[in-house]
């Protein structure tokens, strides 16, 4: 019996390094490069011996609808018109239709053993390809889209929605999403059992603190930043941040870093403008991802202070700001959101605000950047976290794990001798 179980494992040592290429697709409606979460799933599965292929909805390109980057293979479906917000319920649907339908047809044109779709709106076209296809499928939500204001104002099509995605999950390996607190919740709206979490935590790398927003924002060195990291877009609500500002002590400014959704950045701006707060606020675009890090350790804290009662997908979100903050080193500022402040009050490295109000956030601020022995405490607390195992490359291997079991169900073994 031992020489048999040693036979086997040695069978299974040999298939995961002499496997024939595995091939993945994902598909995203959105431009994949500029997704960090899709490119370091997509990395960590090629690194892992997988053959990646991203299937990816972009606004334009230079008439190459293929190429490979660092290895990862990407399809473009080119739609000018996904991006524009559609006014009326009719005109999305019929959009919409038509995307999965394009999608649809390239997915069953691109070789794989494995479809990986990314969000809801990717999960019927990656669903059909991988039934007409008979391949594996894999759903990832790393959000609850489903109880957004937007879609909760649909109620019909919601239920159709749900009631469509819960009929597919049952053909569905495996669904993956990013908060331990989605779990149970989408376990009961799509009935599909086996739910992995894997949180979207950063490639691991040595950070140094320097003065980057302080120079480039024309500040004076000794300025504290108190950063914002992530989408300008309705459902932040980063209004009530900006008339935080109206409460900081002196020597402090607020700084939102990211991309522009629906004309955010305009109405910031605006209120900034009006509220004469320009020496306080600062917004900048986005940087490259190979640059974020560097960026965040210029900061002093690092900010999560989103609505709790905007959505049930924020108040239980776990989001990469978090992750980055961390690994920059970073204390962190946060609103009541539930997975946050556990993470919070785990590795003491912030404070969780119970109001939400423009008073309360602007107090807090004042009150972390004041008492510098405890930024230094929480400092030191963030780099024990780190070493407790908070890596993507710790986490990354939960995913690599998923894709071996499925080659062992591929391969039908039974290695449980």
């Amino acid at each position: 019996m031992m020489i048999l179980s040693k036979i086997v494992k040695h069978i299974r040592l040999n298939a995961y390094v002499n496997k024939p290429q595995f091939q993945v697709c994902m598909h995203v409606l959105g431009p994949a490069r500029y997704n960090y979460r899709v490119m370091n799933d997509a990395f960590a599965l090629h690194k892992a011996g997988y053959k990646v292929t991203i299937l990816d909805v972009v606004g334009s390109c230079d008439g190459c609808t293929k190429e490979v980057i660092e290895g990862i293979s990407f399809k473009h479906v080119v739609a000018p018109g996904w991006f524009i917000p559609s006014q009326f319920k009719f005109c999305f649907v019929l959009k919409l239709i038509v995307m999965i339908m394009r999608c649809t047809f390239s997915l069953l044109l691109t070789q794989a053993d494995i479809y990986h779709a990314h969000v809801e709106h990717t999960f019927l076209a990656s669903y059909l390809a991988a039934r007409i296809r008979r391949k594996t499928l894999i759903f990832d939500t790393p959000e609850l889209t489903m109880f957004g204001p937007n879609i909760l104002r649909w109620p019909l099509l919601r239920q159709m929605a749900i009631w469509i995605i819960r009929l597919m999950s049952k053909n569905c390996t495996v669904h993956i999403t990013g908060s331990p607190l989605y779990k149970p919740i989408l376990t009961d709206l799509y009935g599909n059992k086996c739910v992995q979490v894997i949180r979207h935590i950063p490639p691991h790398r040595v950070v140094v603190e320097n003065t980057l927003f302080q120079q480039t924002l024309l500040l004076a060195p000794e300025t504290q930043i108190a950063l914002y990291q992530g989408n300008l877009q309705e459902d932040r609500e980063l209004d009530t941040l900006v008339l935080a500002a109206v409460y900081l002590n002196p020597g402090i400014a607020i700084v939102m870093m990211g991309d522009d959704y629906g004309n955010c950045k305009s109405r910031l701006q605006t209120l900034i403008q009006r509220e004469q707060l320009a020496d306080r606020v600062k917004i900048i675009p986005a940087v490259p991802y190979a640059q974020l890090l560097d960026w965040t350790a210029s900061a002093t804290i690092g900010l999560t202070v989103l609505p709790p009662t905007y959505s049930l997908s924020i108040r239980l979100c776990l989001p990469n700001k978090f992750f980055e903050y961390v690994m920059a080193g970073l204390p962190i500022l946060s609103s009541r959101l539930d997975a946050i402040a556990e993470m919070i009050q785990l590795y003491d490295i912030g404070h969780v605000l119970d109001e939400y109000t423009p008073y309360q956030i602007g107090q807090a601020i004042n009150l972390m950047l004041a008492d510098q022995d405890e930024l230094l405490r929480m400092q030191a607390n963030t780099r024990t976290a780190l070493k407790s195992g908070l890596t993507w490359e710790e986490e990354s291997q939960k995913l690599v794990q998923i894709y071996h079991k499925v080659f062992d169900a591929h391969h039908h073994w039974d290695l449980t001798v």
